[in-house]
């Protein structure tokens, strides 16, 4: 879902953020750029962090966010070894250097949130 309507009025809130208060943002740990800010934390299963392991023994600690203007979606929507339940994720890449940072996440209710792997990003400037 990477043509969402909501994403530039979603950017703009960032850049909006960016300008107020830089201590606010979370940053890409490879460009130093914005990707999200401290109050679109949110929790998904009940916790905003989880830890996972891919199938080729990769552990994983993602943190949780209702939004990253920061990011592009890429890739086609897919539930093959989904890690939240009842939802299909594509991946999530800085909008700026490309590095993927994790995953999209949607269900079939429009619910969606951001999975994003915790030492590839830095908070505060």
């Amino acid at each position: 879902m990477s043509g969402l309507p909501i994403k530039q009025l979603v950017h703009d809130v960032l850049l909006q953020v960016y300008e107020a208060d830089q201590q606010q943002l979370i940053y890409c740990q490879d460009c130093q750029r914005p990707v999200t800010a401290e109050n679109y934390r949110v929790q998904v299963q009940g916790e905003h962090q989880h830890h996972f392991v891919n199938p080729d023994g990769v552990v994983f600690e993602l943190s949780c966010f209702q939004a990253a203007p920061g990011l592009i979606i890429a890739g086609k929507a897919t539930d093959h070894y989904c890690w939240f339940q009842g939802f299909e994720w594509q991946y999530a890449h800085c909008e700026y250097c490309t590095t993927q940072l994790g995953w999209y996440y949607e269900n079939a209710l429009s619910e969606s949130f951001f999975a994003l792997i915790s030492g590839y990003l830095r908070t505060g400037k």
